[in-house]
């Protein structure tokens, strides 16, 4: 903190003996222990009289250490930073990382960016503590008690086409996440072509909490994996419960591993990085493996939801949890809204459709909660204390 010379200074003025190497190394005009260099961490060697690269950093990117390079592209909430072979990093900036417009506008320029310039594809990833806490309430909250309802309603299509973005480029992205990966940060992971998470990631859509359902894409990409699961002769409904009790408890992942249980992460899809330091290094070795026969994704109409028939399983199973006083009135109607979603609205039977119309389905029932006073109610205590409000 006070530097080598000052601290030598004031080592010789309490009477105390400074070794010689650390003279020399002093006088030679070198001021610090270690030092970064081409993004790496380079350590002084006292008898060598020279820095030399710390061993062990062949698979480890920290994004700290890329700060004296110019960085891509960059905004208040996001930085874009070369990370070699082609590969770019798109790191969140925002207090708690919490994704606000200027990340989502980031990830979309980002990928644009991989798209038309000579890029093998993204990593989404960061250093910090926490992948991200979820969107950023705030906004949400402001717009829902000011009733601009056109404002709010281009804010949600624009996280919905930006979780989209990440599933239909013509380039790779992939996710390295680590500690909370709440809300719309779920979401869009959900939506990269590979996830590499720590094996300490706490994946899970909270939305509940707070009165609303997952409206960046969240409730529609249960519906398109419940769907992808579907065999001939199953009894789809069980799967449809499993996939309807995660959202309506707002269940969280307490590892990577639980994550794959509860349908945040596909095997074969995503994987688990136990070394915390090697995350974002082996989210760019996925990248850099799909890249080379990467092939755009074609947007998807062939998603099977099951309509009134689903309805009425997940509209009783609601209605046992309210007679049995494990739910309130309003945490039904929240649940029903999670099941419009996830059954693909009033339909008259299980047919197929696209993701768009669920993405139009799932913004529509996220929007009605907004109006909701308890909703509102839920929000403000959880912006005001930190916790969840049962009302």
């Amino acid at each position: 903190m006070i530097g080598l010379a000052k601290g030598i200074e004031l080592a010789v003025q309490a009477g105390e003996l400074i070794p010689d190497w650390i003279m020399k190394m002093s006088e030679a005009g070198n001021n610090q222990f270690y030092s970064i260099r081409n993004g790496r961490r380079y350590c002084y060697h006292p008898a060598g009289q020279e820095y030399i690269e710390i061993p062990g950093q062949s698979a480890v990117i920290h994004l700290d250490y890329l700060r004296t390079q110019t960085p891509v592209y960059k905004n208040d909430e996001v930085v874009l930073h070369d990370i070699g072979d082609g590969v770019l990093c798109l790191e969140f900036r925002s207090k708690m990382n919490a994704i606000g417009e200027g990340i989502l506008r980031g990830i979309q320029e980002s990928i644009r960016i991989a798209e038309e310039g000579e890029w093998k594809g993204l990593v989404i990833g960061n250093n910090a503590q926490n992948f991200t806490v979820g969107a950023n309430l705030m906004m949400v909250a402001m717009m829902a008690y000011q009733q601009e309802w056109d404002e709010l309603n281009t804010a949600i299509h624009l996280f919905q086409q930006t979780t989209m973005r990440c599933r239909y480029s013509r380039i790779p992205v992939v996710a390295a996440t680590q500690g909370y990966v709440f809300g719309g940060g779920g979401e869009a992971i959900m939506h990269c072509d590979g996830v590499v998470a720590a094996a300490e990631s706490y994946i899970g859509l909270v939305e509940v909490g707070v009165g609303l359902i997952p409206g960046g894409g969240g409730t529609k990409e249960f519906a398109v994996r419940m769907s992808d699961s579907f065999s001939e002769g199953d009894v789809q409904v069980n799967t449809l419960i499993d996939h309807f009790k995660t959202i309506a408890t707002a269940a969280v992942a307490t590892s990577a591993n639980e994550a794959f249980d509860l349908g945040y992460l596909l095997p074969g899809k995503d994987d688990v990085s136990i070394n915390l330091e090697q995350h974002i290094f082996r989210a760019k070795s996925r990248v850099l493996t799909l890249a080379d026969h990467y092939v755009q994704p074609i947007l998807r109409d062939d998603i099977t939801v099951l309509g009134r028939g689903g309805l009425a399983t997940l509209y009783a199973a609601a209605n046992e949890l309210k007679l049995g006083n494990w739910a309130s009135d309003h945490d039904i109607k929240i649940a029903r809204k999670v099941a419009w979603v996830l059954c693909g609205g009033d339909l008259t039977g299980a047919q197929t459709v696209s993701e768009q119309y669920l993405l139009d389905v799932e913004r529509e029932a996220f929007m009605s909660l907004c109006g909701e006073q308890k909703t509102l109610e839920r929000v403000q205590h959880m912006l005001q204390t930190g916790k969840p409000l049962r009302n």
